[in-house]
Formats: C-alpha cells, structure tokens, sequence
C-alpha cells in the first residue's frame, strides 16, 4: 500500500443524513451516488457492473417516483370532476336508505326496496305514525335486486287512509321458507352536498347519507 493514502469510508455521504423511518427519494438516491463516487478509494473504485446496476436502480427509482406523481394528479382531477358531478344532485329527488314517507290525500306511494336474493314470496307492510299496521299487500315471487311496489294508499279494508307521514317494510322468502335480506328506500329531494376527504354525502330530508347509496334520482 502507498504511504500517505488512507481510504476513505462511505458508509455515509457528507451533508447526508436519514431519519429513522425516513424514505429515500430519487434526490437522496442521487446524493449519495455521487458522493459515493467522489469519497471511493482509488485504488479500489467500483466495478464497472456494479456501478451500473446502481444507475438502473436510480433509473427505477426515478421511474416509479414520477408514476406515483402522476397517479395522484389523477386521482386528485377524477376526485374534483366527481365532486362537481355531485353538485348537481341539489334539488333533485332521490331514493336513499330509509323507510318512511307522506302519503298525500287520495295519493298512491311508490315504494322502493331490494332484495338480495330471489324470492318466492315476498310482502310489503304499511305502518302508520303509531306504528300500527294498515296494510299488507302480497307480491308474490320477485328477483333479486332493486324493486318498486305502488301502494293504493289504502288499508285491509279497501278504505282510503288519511294523509300523513308512514312507515313500511318489506318480509321475504325463498322457496325453502328462509328469510331473505331487503333493504327499503325512502324518497326525498337533496338540499345539500357535503365533502368529507374523499367521501361525498347528500342531505336528504335532514338526513345525511353517503351519495354511494342513493339508488335512484329523478328530476
């Protein structure tokens, strides 16, 4: 060994320094790099292919680095075009989940619901503001799926019921007697959008609900 030369270490790059859990970017990457270089021993620079493999890896790094900047571009203007969309649903009437409505005089009610499976028979019950039963109507067989059933707004007893705010559920069946999950909807304008992060919701009848469950908007 010559006299007088002391290799350097380059176990870290001067004016370089990581936190614990930092990550490293393409900048960090290429400081070091170079100054890997500058501080080798010259008696024992790099391997031709090790060096090269190194510039592959920052060619990665740089590569995935400008994918992710570019996904969160995207995602930022597919966000900001969704929210736009969703202004629009101000002022129009959507069926939301829930299950009450107001029965005006000598009216009949859509009623919408789902059904998570084929049914063989399937009911729809009518409750008033007490909570009694008025009505029982049997639909029989349906597939599964969003459904709308037109109640006449009348009772058991062919009577028109009177005007006011009523409940209703729907009770499923499959062949074997088995009880099927369902769903109701309520209908009801939107008043309001609300954005939260990511997540958009409506005011519908001073209940807010996440837009994703709207299943249906009418003009």
């Amino acid at each position: 060994m010559i006299a007088g030369i002391t290799p350097t270490p380059t176990t870290k790059a001067e004016g370089t320094s990581l936190t614990a859990g930092a990550s490293l970017g393409k900048n960090d990457f290429l400081k070091l790099l170079v100054a890997q270089l500058e501080h080798q021993d010259p008696l024992a620079p790099q391997e031709g292919q090790e060096f090269a493999a190194q510039l592959a890896q920052f060619s990665s790094l740089e590569q995935l680095t400008n994918i992710n900047d570019n996904l969160q571009t995207s995602q930022a203007y597919d966000l900001a075009l969704s929210n736009s969309s969703m202004v629009n649903l101000i002022g129009k009437s959507v069926d939301a989940p829930g299950n009450s409505f107001e029965l005006g005089e000598g009216e009949t009610e859509t009623l919408s619901f789902s059904l998570a499976e084929e049914a063989s028979d399937v009911a729809v019950n009518v409750y008033d503001s007490t909570g009694a039963l008025v009505s029982t109507s049997n639909i029989g067989a349906a597939s599964a799926g969003i459904k709308e059933f037109v109640w006449s707004g009348k009772d058991g007893s062919g009577d028109q019921l009177p005007e006011g705010t009523y409940t209703f559920s729907i009770s499923a069946q499959d062949s074997s007697g088995n009880f099927i999950e369902t769903q109701t909807f309520a209908a009801g304008l939107v008043s309001d959008i609300i954005f939260e992060g990511t997540q958009a919701f409506a005011i519908v009848n001073e209940q807010k609900i996440n837009v994703s469950k709207i299943s249906k908007v009418s003009s």
